[in-house]
């Protein structure tokens, strides 16, 4: 079934996915206060425009700079390898792609194991298969799945906006909700990386 969840899982890898809830989950609590601090005499419905708002400029903020890291990621990819397609000896293409991929691989390989990913890279380069620097669909799709993984995550903190009249209650219960969230997130995101849940939380 192809619900938002699903769309979301296919274009996000998990980290992505934490660093867009979190992240989006501290931007409607920021929200919150600013929206409250900024209305004399703040009702639900006020609050509940204002700070769903800001969470869809920030989805469509969020979503548009995902998608151009995604673009000038490629770029960097690209522009490396023309430079090492253009080196004038070997060593100087070896270096190009040490400096490059040195700090990803220093802890995984070997000396050895690395020069031969280093020919590796080389040899790809030569037979001049290489992705050009365009903008992609799939781009397009991740910069939609973060502004989706962002309203989604963020619906939790202006539902006491519709079920509570009283405005402080409402954003009392709100900013807990969303404290509550990122403890939460901090436990899950505890748990991908190995370390200890409720210390991250």
């Amino acid at each position: 079934m192809n619900t938002p969840i699903a769309f979301i899982r296919r274009h996000l890898d998990p980290v992505d996915r934490l660093g867009e809830v979190l992240f989006g989950l501290i931007m409607a609590l920021g929200f919150t206060s600013a929206c409250r601090l900024g209305l004399a005499q703040p009702d639900n419905r006020d609050l509940l425009i204002g700070i769903s708002g800001c969470n869809l400029a920030w989805a469509f903020v969020d979503g548009a700079m995902h998608t151009l890291a995604s673009l000038f990621e490629r770029g960097r990819r690209a522009r490396l390898f023309r430079m090492v397609a253009q080196a004038k000896t070997e060593a100087d293409a070896f270096e190009l792609i040490d400096r490059e991929l040195r700090g990803r691989l220093e802890t995984l390989a070997t000396d050895h194991e690395r020069e031969r990913i280093y020919r590796w890279v080389l040899e790809a380069v030569q037979r001049g298969k290489h992705e050009q620097a365009w903008l992609s669909w799939g781009d397009a799709l991740g910069g939609v799945a973060v502004g989706l993984l962002i309203v989604v995550a963020t619906v939790p903190v202006v539902i006491p906006f519709l079920l509570f009249r009283n405005a402080d209650v409402a954003v009392r219960v709100s900013e807990l909700m969303a404290i509550g969230l990122l403890f939460w997130i901090g436990c899950w995101w505890g748990r991908e990386v190995g370390s200890s849940p409720l210390r991250i939380g």
